[in-house]
């Protein structure tokens, strides 16, 4: 269940700002944002999306630092919410 640097990074590419992060049976996945509400999504959580996650950093290429504080983050947040 665990966020990736991976993943992360894949939400913090150019092309990443139309996709999201979801938990979804216990596992999270980056997936195209328009592909939310099709079926094999359908009961996913989103738990951000890139453009929502790049508007937290500041401009510029995000060190290895702050991918690690990222996806630290959004492990945090996921267990809070108790998944």
């Amino acid at each position: 269940m665990a966020v990736t640097r991976a993943q992360v990074r894949a939400l913090l590419a150019p092309s990443g700002e139309n996709r999201s992060l979801v938990l979804l049976e216990g596992r999270t996945e980056v997936v195209p944002s328009e592909r939310l509400a099709s079926e094999p999504y359908r009961g996913a959580m989103e738990i951000t999306s890139g453009r929502e996650l790049a508007a937290t950093l500041p401009s510029g290429t995000p060190t290895e630092q702050d991918i690690d504080a990222v996806a630290s983050r959004l492990n945090s947040a996921i267990t809070h919410l108790g998944a």
